[in-house]
């Protein structure tokens, strides 16, 4: 059974082709060393030359040294060319204010990566069961992972391919006691401090309780996802390409209507996609990032973010750039437009209008970007225009003044915004900052008579 699943599993992803050169990643663990022998039982079937490669942790000490000659003597029997090292994961995870999970993950893929240009493999085998996979997804969720996350471990991504993807850890001990095997036991694995041995050991069985089959289902409902996923993933890439008005390889310039055309969800894939073309990976990207680009372009036109990996993205004049070269800093917007009231205004510079209407009674409204002001506070020159250096207003509610930069600070306005909020100003005097907050001494009172209503649009 376990030999047709492994195969159909093969066959399915297209995870081998005849004359591959497999380097297969075995820690003397049941699952790697399963791994391995199927792969050799299959290797005249498959067309395929096998290769072990061995990494020592340096975290078990002793037990380590059985492991590294367990897998030697497995390498040596199968007549099998193996690749062992040794490093430091523990000094490496401190040096780099890293966990140990992700320290050692990075070295072992580090390690995979160099011993296969060594040895000219164009494939990379790793033992992630089913299991594995069900334990990634809960470890996931628990972190709020999106779609991406929620799908679980690729069975194959680049040269790295996981034959055992879909067979579970009960069907690999007992296909390791048909073998007669005896696999070395990572004592690690039973620790409570490392997340995954917490999901495995208490969570599982606690879901267990309300369904024995919950492993199952979890991986079903991956595989689920996983179909959706590549269904958003092929309109993201069609998509993207009538989005995109210019590309290179360092960068790539969206037209952001265009951008804002496609549903919220094929945005969000849309902008994955062209950051990857830029960086040549998705590291460190998170579901943060692409909402916060995504609401950026809704507040404003101009503005500037820095991504994890030293990648730039830019909106500027209706483009959406993203880049591996640091941008120009954005220069200061400089308006001025006179104000009619009431009447409506353009200020191009920012891409937005201020519209102003005499009313009889307060209109309340929620949005910050509605004011309303006594009328008789307004002078005879009302105008909008860029901030200043050194202006100054006193917020509703509060005594004395404040410098208008204090108050962005206060509160926590991004520099890249600043500008795109017009200061409303009558003869010299602020009422209102656009979208924020408007001048205590121009505040509607028992005594006011007329209101004007500013609205920003």
């Amino acid at each position: 059974m376990i030999n047709k699943q492994f195969l159909d599993t093969i066959n399915e992803y297209k995870m081998l082709q005849p004359k591959d050169r497999v380097l297969v990643a075995v820690s003397g663990g049941a699952d790697s060393t399963a791994l391995l022998n199927l792969l050799y039982a299959h290797r005249d079937e498959l067309k395929i030359t096998l290769h072990v490669a061995h990494l020592n942790h340096l975290i078990r000490k002793s037990d380590a040294e059985l492991d590294v000659r367990y897998v030697q003597q497995l390498a040596q029997k199968l007549d099998i060319p193996v690749a062992v090292e040794s490093f430091d994961v523990q000094a490496y995870a401190k040096e780099g204010r890293l966990g140990l999970e992700v320290a050692a993950r990075q070295i072992r893929y580090a390690f995979f990566d160099k011993v296969a240009k060594q040895i000219g493999a164009n494939r990379i085998a790793i033992a992630h069961s089913a299991d594995d996979n069900v334990e990634t997804f809960l470890m996931r969720l628990l972190r709020g992972a999106g779609l991406d996350g929620l799908c679980g471990i690729p069975p194959r991504r680049g040269i790295i391919i996981r034959p055992l993807i879909k067979i579970w850890r009960r069907q690999i001990e007992d296909y390791m006691a048909t073998l007669k095997l005896v696999p070395r036991r990572d004592y690690t694995n039973f620790e409570s401090r490392y997340q995954r041995n917490q999901v495995r050991l208490k969570l599982i069985p606690q879901l267990k309780l309300y369904n024995l089959n919950i492993k199952e289902i979890i991986l079903q409902t991956i595989l689920l996802l996983t179909e959706d996923r590549g269904y958003l993933e092929t309109k993201a890439e069609e998509a993207l390409f009538e989005t995109i008005k210019s590309f290179s390889d360092d960068e790539i310039v969206l037209r952001v209507d265009k951008l804002q055309s496609w549903e919220y969800p094929i945005q969000g894939h849309l902008l994955r996609k062209a950051i990857e073309k830029v960086k040549g990976n998705l590291s460190e990207l998170t579901f943060k990032h692409v909402r916060s680009i995504l609401d950026n372009l809704e507040k404003d036109e101009r503005w500037e973010m820095h991504l994890p990996g030293e990648i730039y993205v830019v909106a500027r004049q209706k483009e959406l750039l993203i880049s591996r070269e640091k941008p120009t800093p954005l220069k200061r917007i400089a308006y001025r437009y006179t104000l009619a009231v009431p009447g409506v205004v353009e200020i191009r510079e920012i891409g937005k209008r201020i519209r102003t209407d005499i009313l009889d009674s307060v209109q309340i409204s929620d949005s910050p970007n509605v004011a309303c002001i006594d009328f008789n506070v307004l002078g005879k020159n009302v105008v909008a225009r860029s901030r200043q250096d050194g202006d100054k207003f006193s917020p509703l509610g509060m005594r004395g003044s404040k410098k208008l930069q204090d108050f962005f600070v206060d509160e926590k306005i991004p520099v890249q915004f600043r500008d795109s909020m017009p200061v409303i100003e009558s003869d010299g005097v602020i009422v209102w900052v656009g979208g924020l907050r408007i001048d205590e001494r121009a505040r509607v009172t028992k005594r006011t008579k007329k209101i004007v209503r500013l609205e920003l649009l």
